[in-house]
């Protein structure tokens, strides 16, 4: 499978015979025209009780146009009316059912954080259709959310096997391994290149780049990504835009995301050109970006959902970069380079090993964060209230494994008449409490002192930290977006630091705000931290009361700073690419050996450069 599959809406129902084609009415290919744009309200009008009448009437004519109602629903779905999409389904299986409707059903449920929901209608659909191993991966994942990893994890092994084309669902079994407690690094490391043998083999790229080799001239940079949308990967993605200083760099976008929202359309405005590639195929995509002449092209997913990495297996640009979206390698030789920091991947353990791109360190860390415009203002300390310590954890499902249930359990019980308050997907749902709630009796942590909500609307998250007084965080695949938001709500962050990039963000983002001491080496030391942060309510209250300050000031926010660091990079590695003369199109390590330089960039110095930029590719 050349293409990602749907982002968010696909999960709501909208994979198959749901995109405008012949036969549909036009009020619903127009609704489906302004979803796809961003244009919410109008899809919602255009959805009014006559149109929706009109799609029954016409089903009822000729039974065999399902595909009306999976469209409908899916649009449905995306403007806010869940329950009505939830309706068409329902009435869809009285009316026909099979597996294509259970799945939809399955995904929507999935969507709206009903999980257990979800789980019954994927296993009535893979029953219904057996032989299928896109149903099959839907269910591990669901399952997977649930906490049911290695079952989930076995499933989606399994489907991998019999479609072995499907490059998503293999980068969704690469993507989840990661939340995996017994992660082994090599193993790792081989199913990434695994993937990349598979899928994107060398004979992929194109041989030659026309780009013209002046190591001086202004670069023209491109980002492609699924995620120019309300998503974490924008939060800091957006501040590295803003910087990027235009005299030396002309910016492109090229967004594969499949409904754009107010975040796509203000993304979009901060590039000098914006590429809608979601219609596009590999080939037709990857000769786009080759068209625009893009020097250096850098993807932002990785192997997350809807990728388009066989778009630089193609390499249509000289130099190709892996950043942000992903914690580890992406396997392809036709990426170049990814960028990183020394705290997250330090070159004196051999983290390049386990990487098929070189690795480039940025000097002051590898993350810009855009703090939300609509977070509350920093609630007083609960525990002044409450009378004892809340611990708590807002991160994904699949993060918490028995590991981390375990761990936080000592931290409770270290810690007398303190409590533990999870905010995870369908946490609102008795088999997802009693998952969790099971875990934790069994590590001898009372159910009583744990507990457990669903999903919330982004203002109402970031409302919930006022519960918190320390958030603790997730192993071996720690938390990003949760820690910067946990720290902006005034919350201190208690890491456990692992061996690879995934364990070592929390480390990472700490350090950037001088908190490091809130980072741990073992799992003692994560329960000491957490019960000294535990025993001094003064300074805790402190802590919390100056962190906004601490972090608005800090390298983590200083987004021109941070964009001229990357932009330093990426002339050094043109200039490299430059040097290489006519083998343009082989690794840079094998074109240009030895160490580069990166430019360390601070509030007063924009240039200030250090040795030891890049790493060895292996």
């Amino acid at each position: 499978m050349s293409r990602g599959q749907s982002n968010k809406l696909q999960e709501a129902g909208a994979c198959g015979p749901s995109c405008p084609g012949d036969g549909l009415p036009e009020f619903l290919r127009a609704a489906v025209v302004a979803v796809e744009s961003g244009r919410i309200d109008q899809a919602g009008e255009l959805l009014n009780d006559t149109a929706i009448k009109t799609v029954w009437e016409m089903l009822e004519e000729e039974p065999s146009r399902t595909a009306l109602v999976f469209t409908l629903a899916a649009v449905l779905a995306k403007v806010g009316r869940e329950k009505e999409a939830e309706q068409c389904y329902k009435r869809l299986l009285d009316h026909s059912p099979d597996a294509a409707a259970y799945n939809k059903l399955g995904c929507l449920c999935q969507y709206t954080g009903r999980l257990s929901e979800a789980v019954e209608y994927l296993r009535k659909a893979v029953e219904a259709e057996p032989n299928s191993p896109e149903l099959w991966a839907n269910l591990a994942r669901v399952l997977m959310e649930t906490g049911n990893m290695r079952e989930g994890m076995q499933l989606l092994r399994n489907a991998i096997e019999k479609m072995p084309d499907n490059s998503q669902a293999h980068s969704n079994f690469l993507l989840r391994l990661h939340q995996m407690p017994e992660l082994d690094r090599q193993m790792l490391f081989d199913e990434h290149k695994r993937w990349g043998r598979v899928h994107a083999p060398p004979s992929l790229a194109k041989v030659l780049a026309p780009n013209d080799a002046d190591p001086d001239r202004r670069l023209r940079i491109g980002y492609i990504s699924p995620d120019f949308r309300r998503h974490s990967v924008a939060y800091f993605l957006e501040p590295l835009l803003e910087g990027h200083d235009r005299r030396e760099v002309e910016v492109y976008g090229y967004g594969n995301v499949e409904f754009r929202d107010e975040i796509t359309e203000r993304l979009a405005a901060k590039f000098d050109r914006y590429r809608d590639v979601r219609n596009l195929d590999d080939d037709a995509a990857a000769e786009l970006i080759e068209q625009d002449q893009i020097d250096v092209l850098v993807d932002l997913a990785g192997h997350v959902g809807d990728n388009r990495l066989l778009v630089l297996a193609r390499k249509p640009a000289p130099i190709q970069v892996t950043y942000l979206g992903y914690p580890d390698t992406t396997g392809l030789d036709a990426i170049d380079y990814r960028f990183t920091e020394v705290l997250a991947d330090p070159p004196d353990s051999g983290a390049q090993r386990f990487y098929t791109e070189e690795l480039a360190f940025l000097p002051d860390g590898f993350l810009c964060y855009r703090p939300p415009d609509f977070a509350p203002p920093i609630a007083p300390l609960p525990a002044d209230e409450a009378g004892h310590i809340t611990f708590g954890s807002f991160n994904n499902n699949c993060k918490i494994n028995p590991v981390v249930t375990e761990l936080w359990a000592e931290v409770l019980r270290a810690n007398d008449n303190s409590r533990l308050l999870l905010k995870v997907k369908g946490g609102q749902e008795r088999l997802i409490r009693d998952h969790y709630l099971d875990r934790f009796e069994k590590a001898g942590l009372s159910p009583n002192r744990v507990d457990i909500y669903g999903w919330k609307s982004p203002a109402e998250h970031l409302q919930m930290y006022e519960r918190l007084d320390i958030a603790l965080d997730t192993y071996p695949y720690n938390g990003a977006t949760t820690t910067c938001e946990a720290l902006w709500m005034g919350v201190p962050v208690v890491s456990l630091i692992g061996r690879c990039h995934a364990s070592r963000v929390g480390l990472s983002i700490l350090s950037r705000v001088g908190l490091e001491f809130f980072a741990a080496s073992t799992p003692q030391e994560y329960v000491a931290k957490a019960t000294a942060l535990a025993s001094n309510l003064p300074a805790l209250a402190q802590i919390r009361s100056s962190m906004r300050a601490r972090i608005a000031t800090s390298g983590l926010c200083y987004a021109k700073g941070f964009a001229s660091q990357a932009e330093a990079a990426y002339r050094q590695m043109w200039r490299r690419w430059c040097q290489s003369g006519p083998q343009r199109r082989k690794k840079i390590s094998e074109r240009v050996p030895g160490a580069g330089q990166l430019a360390k960039c601070g509030p007063n110095s924009r240039a200030e450069v250090i040795s030891g930029g890049f790493g060895n590719r292996v």
